[in-house]
């Protein structure tokens, strides 16, 4: 990689698409140029900024025609911070977007250049969508990181959180100023009439960062319980429940520090795109893996199938088997171990199919083991399309086949997308 330094012509571009990440793709002559916050079908005046082998990476100087999906941002700190990529697009073209990019990284990195990736489901909102949000923390100061790097931008709203969790960032603040154990990152999420906070702790939390968070509470009524949590203590105050709804009449509750989605309206989307393309007969045997508290295990247990869930969190999978208990739901019963280990080790009775839900990261450590043991159908879901493409290659070496993938926009601004697949022995 060359840094250009020297004053060069500018280029114009005429932006073609989105690419998986922060960049628009053009091309100058045949040369490959991304382009950060450029829009499809933009012309642009870009400066060259870094000269690759095949490529080059350029800034925008200016929009010299706004393509038709270009729109305003709809925050203040966008593009320094680099919570949101696509704020500059249209929702409807971020949704075809992303549906091309679980495409191109299917045929790209798994080889499968015939894959039936559905449209993009959209979000039932495109901004304050989130009922939660985690910020890094540095000492006092709270945050996300500035768009590509690991500086901190202090901020005192965020649109795509539901208001009354941006309404309670002051509180937050105030809670890691007042604790004495350092922290990692602080969460804030919407809980029944108030929202609850989470902190990560880089040591363990003593009586002082109770006693602080205790004070918490008994001064701001909006703040309804705290977690701490720090080598391997878990200190809590307060009610640090949260309560995500799964599906009519079905919603779990899980204290705030386990892993939930972050946007409960287009939760139930992924809870029924998975339940209708597993099809899931009652009676069949499934496992569940990477299963948190059960967001995917207690819908299929309602529907008959007998679940066992398997999770490396001891305080997920005790959320889990609390809400199937609360529930009734005796169909699902629950395992905390990790998932690799779990697999190279004895399972119950034969299986009909296997879900898997990893973090982004995906489940390359889990998936030969998960091939070895040969259920018929796998459903898998990723937030991340690099590391499903990947995993699907390994599965589609040891004899399955792709079927229908559905990209679900449970992250709307951003280039991330989560993704149902379905792969079926042959």
């Amino acid at each position: 990689m060359t840094r250009v330094t020297d004053a060069e012509a500018p280029l114009v571009l005429d932006v073609e698409r989105l690419t998986f990440g922060f960049d628009a793709l053009a091309h100058h002559g045949r040369q490959v140029v991304f382009v950060p916050y450029a829009a499809p079908e933009d012309r642009v005046q870009a400066e060259v900024v870094e000269r690759h082998g095949g490529y080059l990476r350029a800034r925008v100087a200016a929009v010299l025609a706004a393509g038709p999906d270009r729109v305003l941002p709809g925050c203040r700190y966008f593009p320094t911070c680099g919570g949101c990529q696509w704020q500059h697009v249209a929702p409807r073209a971020q949704r075809d977007a992303k549906a091309a990019i679980v495409t191109e990284q299917l045929a790209r990195v798994a080889g499968v250049r015939d894959a039936e990736v559905l449209p993009t489901v959209p979000s039932p909102a495109d901004w304050h969508y989130r009922a939660r949000i985690t910020l890094a923390v540095e000492g006092r100061r709270v945050g996300y990181r500035r768009a590509r790097s690991h500086d901190l931008l202090e901020i005192t709203d965020c649109p795509l959180a539901d208001p009354f969790v941006s309404a309670h960032l002051a509180a937050a603040r105030a809670w890691v100023a007042a604790l004495r154990v350092p922290l990692r990152r602080v969460t804030v999420s919407a809980a029944a009439g108030g929202v609850v906070l989470a902190a990560s702790a880089t040591a363990r939390p003593g009586p002082a960062d109770l006693d602080a968070s205790e004070a918490l509470l008994a001064r701001a009524a909006g703040v309804r319980g705290t977690v701490v949590t720090g080598a391997g203590a878990r200190l809590v105050a307060g009610d640090p429940t949260v309560r995500v709804a799964l599906e009519p009449g079905l919603a779990l509750e899980v204290p705030a520090d386990v892993f939930t989605q972050v946007n409960p309206g287009a939760n139930p989307s992924l809870v029924a795109t998975v339940v209708a393309l597993g099809a899931f007969a009652p009676g069949a045997h499934v496992l569940d893996l990477y299963c948190g508290a059960g967001t995917l295990s207690l819908p299929l247990a309602r529907r008959g199938v007998t679940v066992l869930g398997i999770e490396r969190s001891r305080v997920a999978v005790e959320a889990a088997r609390a809400n199937a208990a609360r529930l009734r739901l005796a169909a699902a019963t629950f395992r905390a171990d990790d998932v690799a280990r779990a697999l190279a080790g004895p399972l119950p009775g034969p299986l009909d199919a296997v879900v898997l839900d990893p973090p982004r990261t995906g489940a390359a450590d889990a998936v030969p083991a998960l091939a070895a043991l040969r259920p018929p159908r796998i459903v898998y879901v990723s937030c991340d399309p690099a590391t499903l493409a990947r995993d699907v290659r390994v599965l589609l070496g040891a004899g399955y086949r792709l079927g229908r993938v559905q990209p679900i926009d449970v992250f709307p601004q951003t280039y991330h997308v989560e993704c149902v697949a379905t792969l079926r022995l042959t």
